[in-house]
């Protein structure tokens, strides 16, 4: 419930102290009914009660309105529309029956040309289809399809509102198709709404709600429509984000469509057009983080440099957003009575250049330069073309309707599709959120240390049974039903004694994306059976998606600015103690000093904020051993802790680090995402890889003091030295999956799989980027 209509109700106050046969009684009434009705739409598990508050104030003001007062229709239309939402809620078959009854006196008092006429029209052929839905009298949908014919003729080509009147028309001639099966007047507005919702006419994220109803009109009917309304809202998702100025903006839109590209690729391979899939996923997803890498400045700060363009996209979606728009229940919400006087001539003045401008403003925004390929999709030839040479990149989609893998190797033209069969959204979404409440359950949200605390519930050392089956069992499920399929489909199940184990990068979408893909495996073998584990054949990397991966392999560093710069913050401020992070930091730099690369290292109070922000620019790798706090809101507030204050991903993106390689975050949840956003990469990982970072180790969740330091030391053992032209060492990033992969497997040799405080104490350490 919106705090702005709660505190709009104050307008009761207004009505009492108006005096007694005023004119004005009418139109507060009337707004204070639409107000209430608005709370109603908004308020999860739509209270009727608000509906009943809404319908009296309503029924007043009609009664109070004198004949031919022209917000007289508008206020009946609104009664109308609130009896058969409480019809809808009820079943009451009597609310229906007065709200037709009172939808047709708003027609007979409003005048042709009047602007609420279609909407008025739309509204009706609504009711009588919902009549048709309860009794199943065919004479109610042909009076539906009738009336909303003549909504859309009376609405002018270009008009905003057209897409959405088709769109509602289409829905008529689909029950009636279901009817009779008589096929040619839905394709015939099938084509129609292609046509309009395809011309982008109106505020984007109403064409996004247009194109999303033409897919579910489409369903079942024809194919190409389906898919040519997918690939409609794929290319509205980062036009509509591009609209908001700031990147929480960005994500609070994103929410409300995280799952439209997995979608549309499912369509795609529905369908058998993996190429088309893979590029709706690429163009679709990390939208955030594609056009901060495009504008390459944060989209909170884009005054100068032309980006007076993208603040005239974002005012210009304001306005758009505030006009009349219609409503999720296939009825248009007409203005208040002040809009009534203008026709639809006038509107036609007003509009015609306005809707076309969001796209006009990006054209000219493409126009520049420097921003040639801004929100321009990349096609599969292109993407395929960026896959190394040296792996597989992997790429899991989920969707309601299925679950799929697509495979991409160099040297292919098209993508290789492995159909999931044994898994489903559903049971996708099951495992990721046991995982969530498991790790709950044992606080496994920061860095912890043995000897601080005290309740072994804290460390995931919790015995129960339960909560030790669930872990073996997501990943047990993670392997027979999904990795050992893809490895089999590959030919990586038997790898050749003494070779390299070959490279996967894995591009998880939708709940996959919070689940620890690397470590699938067989944990708690039956008797006479052994353990398996992913690890034992591959060597796993992930990525947020194919650009930024290409984007960082085509990246070239200054290598003589080399070197590496750690970060331990034992004991910060107000924060848990972490004493092993001095140990942690000691043993890399006496691995570095062995092998003569720079490193500088600053520990409790000279880890300040300055400090850190100043040398970064001078070094290719830094290695931060210390807290760290996701911001999910805002994730650019994203942070790491240090002894003077936090430092946010927004600040370290704002810094030119030409010598970015490596960054190690051996702090906590440095990989976890959002779980209402799992298409966005919303962690510090993918920020710092924005922020030009090629590989990036981080980690699912919380690790253990403990082994930090034996984790560190042995990475930095296994990474191979890079000497550069002018002879001073530095380190080959480009081997740092490996070297990881060589550590933790190290690190396991010492553990025993069987218990879970040791799985706890490997799974969650991960490698993004190159």
């Amino acid at each position: 419930m919106s705090n702005d209509n709660d505190n709009g109700l104050s307008v009761c106050d207004d009505v009492e102290r108006l005096p007694e046969g005023s004119l004005d009684v009418s139109d507060h009434l009337g707004h204070l009914g639409l107000l209430i009705a608005s709370r109603f739409q908004e308020a999860i598990g739509n209270d009727v009660g608000d509906l009943r508050q809404s319908i009296q104030p309503q029924r007043e003001a009609a009664d109070l309105a004198l004949e031919g007062h022209l917000g007289l229709p508008v206020t009946l239309n609104s009664i109308g529309r609130e009896l058969s939402l409480r019809f809808e809620k009820t079943g009451d078959i009597n609310d229906l029956e007065k709200s037709i009854e009172l939808t047709q006196e708003a027609m007979k008092l409003t005048p042709n040309g009047d602007p609420n006429l279609p909407s008025f029209l739309n509204n009706l052929g609504y009711l009588f289809s919902s009549r048709f839905g309860h009794t199943g009298n065919p004479a109610d949908l042909s009076q539906s399809i009738r009336l909303r014919q003549q909504a859309v003729g009376l609405t002018l080509e270009g008009h905003p509102d057209l897409a959405a009147l088709l769109i509602y028309l289409g829905f008529s001639f689909r029950s009636h198709f279901e009817e009779t099966e008589e096929l040619a007047s839905l394709i015939g507005v099938l084509s129609d709404v292609h046509s309009s919702v395809s011309s982008a006419v109106g505020p984007p994220t109403v064409c996004l709600k247009a194109a999303r109803r033409w897919v579910a009109l489409s369903a079942d009917i024809s194919g190409s429509e389906v898919l040519n309304a997918h690939e409609r809202i794929v290319n509205l998702i980062s036009l509509v984000a591009a609209l908001q100025i700031t990147s929480k903006g960005q994500h609070e839109i994103l929410r409300e469509s995280s799952e439209l590209s997995t979608a549309a690729a499912a369509a795609a391979l529905a369908f058998h057009q993996p190429s088309k899939a893979l590029e709706w996923l690429e163009e679709g997803r990390c939208i955030v983080w594609n056009q901060l890498n495009q504008l390459r400045t944060p989209v909170d700060n884009l005054q100068g440099l032309h980006f007076d363009l993208v603040n005239r996209l974002a005012l210009l979606s304001n306005q758009l957003e505030r006009m009349n728009v219609p409503n999720d229940h296939g009825q248009s919400a007409p203005s208040l009575p002040a809009r009534a006087h203008i026709s639809l001539q006038t509107e036609e003045r007003i509009h015609p250049r306005l809707p076309k401008d969001p796209e006009y403003l990006l054209t000219s925004i493409q126009d520049m330069t420097s921003f040639r390929n801004f929100l321009r999709p990349r096609k599969h030839a292109d993407l395929m073309k960026a896959i190394p040479d040296d792996g597989v990149i992997v790429v899991i989609n989920s969707d309601m309707a299925r679950c799929d893998a697509l495979v991409l190797m160099a040297g292919r033209k098209e993508p290789l599709h492995v159909p999931i069969e044994k898994f489903t959204h559903e049971r996708a979404r099951i495992l990721a959120d046991g995982l969530r409440e498991y790790l709950i359950f044992h606080d496994l949200r920061s860095r912890y240390s043995d000897e601080a605390v005290s309740n072994p519930r804290t460390l995931g050392i919790y015995k129960g049974p339960r909560a030790v089956d669930e872990l073996r069992t997501i990943l047990r499920t993670l392997w027979t039903d999904l990795l050992d399929p893809i490895l089999e489909f590959l030919g990586f199940k038997n790898p050749g004694v003494g070779t390299d184990l070959p490279r996967v990068w894995w591009c998880p979408t939708g709940p996959f994306a919070f689940l620890p893909i690397h470590a699938a495996g067989i944990y708690d073998p039956e008797p006479g059976t052994t353990s398996v584990s992913l690890a034992d054949y591959v060597v796993s990397s992930y990525i947020p998606n194919l650009g930024i991966l290409d984007r960082l392999r085509s990246r070239k560093t200054n290598r003589p600015g080399n070197g590496v710069l750690l970060v331990s913050q034992p004991h910060t401020p107000n924060l848990p103690p972490i004493p092993k992070t001095k140990q942690e930091t000691m043993a890399v730099c006496q691995e570095l000093a062995r092998r003569r690369i720079k490193a500088t290292l600053y520990s409790d109070e000279d880890a300040t904020v300055e400090h850190v922000l100043e040398s970064m620019e001078s070094y290719a790798c830094i290695h931060l051993a210390c807290h760290a706090s996701q911001n999910i809101q805002n994730p650019l507030e994203s942070a790491i802790f240090l002894h003077n204050g936090k430092v946010e991903i927004s600040e370290i993106m704002k810094k030119d680090l030409p010598n970015a390689d490596l960054a190690f975050l051996s702090a906590c949840q440095t990989s976890a995402g959002d779980y209402n956003l799992p298409e966005e990469a919303v962690h510090i990982a993918a920020g710092m890889l924005t922020a030009g970072y090629r590989s990036v180790v981080a980690t699912m969740w919380s690790i253990s003091d403990k082994y930090a330091p034996e984790v560190a030391d042995m990475f930095y053992q296994n990474l191979s030295d890079n000497d550069t032209a002018e002879g001073v060492a530095g380190l080959d990033v480009t081997g740092s999956a490996r070297a990881l992969h060589t550590a933790i497997q190290a690190l396991r040799n010492g553990l025993d799989d069987k218990k879970e405080t040791d799985l706890l104490t490997w799974i969650p350490y991960v490698h993004y980027g190159i």
